[in-house]
């Protein structure tokens, strides 16, 4: 094999090493957020049940466990979208989420395994592990719901527009696309430590008296989120501008903070029949 035949064989994997980014909606940073701010609304009872649940795990600890799961398991990864056109205005089941691969009631989009996952969590009937599962379900789905761009069907909800983020066509080791700065970058460009970023998310619900939006049902979740899928699509090729970042921040913050607040409500609903959730208490000063 000549030198030149290497190059090229060299330069294409590095390419390919760099071309294709995981769907996976918020990346893990995204995913503990959602859960964390979860936990500041739980009811003791609630607190009680998730723990003996999940063990030594916290919900941030296993807010990406349906990630890790789909990636031996790729029969689960259409559970975490639904395929919403952007030239529609709402979700339409029928349309939007196919009938199961294993023919059952429940079809292979997030919207019904949402659903599909609270009525495993309350059926005492099922073993602990079965469960504990279907919680773990349910803090991951929960959270991908929230996610915009997991809520439009085109492009493969952005995935493949690519896009400059920022001057870069490069985002940590992939190539930029519209989905990928959603789930990672958007919040990357925030610049906050865990802590500071759930301490702003918990202020920003008090301001903004979330509370009050922390009801409703997947299938309104998934509208607001496609929604704010059409108005953040851009072209291929777009440039993602301090303006685009300023502007639709504010959508993520939102999201992430409501995802929390609703995953809380669910949980509290299901595990301690007390859905309104209870303002957090102060954190521990260290």
């Amino acid at each position: 094999m000549n030198r030149t035949l290497l190059r090229s064989l060299a330069t294409a994997a590095m390419l390919l090493c760099i071309s294709t980014q995981p769907t996976w909606a918020w990346g893990r940073a995204g995913h503990r957020l959602v859960a964390l701010v979860a936990d500041s609304y739980l009811t003791p009872e609630t607190r009680a049940a998730v723990e003996e649940l999940l063990g030594k795990d916290s919900m941030a600890d296993v807010a990406s466990w349906a990630d890790q799961y789909r990636q031996q398991h790729p029969e689960t990864g259409p559970w975490h979208f639904a395929d919403t056109p952007k030239s529609e205005t709402a979700y339409v089941r029928d349309r939007d989420c196919p009938v199961a691969k294993d023919g059952g009631p429940t079809r292979d989009c997030v919207v019904d395994r949402i659903v599909y996952f609270e009525m495993r969590l309350g059926d005492k009937s099922l073993s602990h592990d079965q469960r504990a599962e279907a919680l773990k379900y349910l803090i991951h789905f929960i959270g991908d719901i929230h996610q915009p761009l997991h809520m439009i069907q085109d492009a493969r909800g952005g995935n493949d527009i690519a896009v400059n983020f920022m001057g870069s066509p490069v985002c940590g080791n992939y190539k930029c696309n519209l989905h990928g700065v959603w789930d990672e970058e958007l919040l990357d460009h925030h610049d906050m430590k865990e802590k500071q970023y759930v301490a702003f998310l918990l202020d920003d619900i008090k301001q903004h008296n979330w509370e009050k939006l922390a009801g409703g049902s997947p299938f309104a979740w998934a509208n607001a989120s496609h929604q704010y899928a059409v108005n953040a699509f851009a072209p291929n090729g777009a440039l993602i501008t301090k303006e685009y970042y300023t502007e639709e921040i504010q959508v993520v913050d939102s999201q992430l903070a409501l995802g929390g607040l609703r995953l809380a409500r669910v949980l509290n609903t299901i595990l301690s029949h007390q859905p309104v959730p209870p303002p957090p208490t102060a954190p521990e000063q260290k």
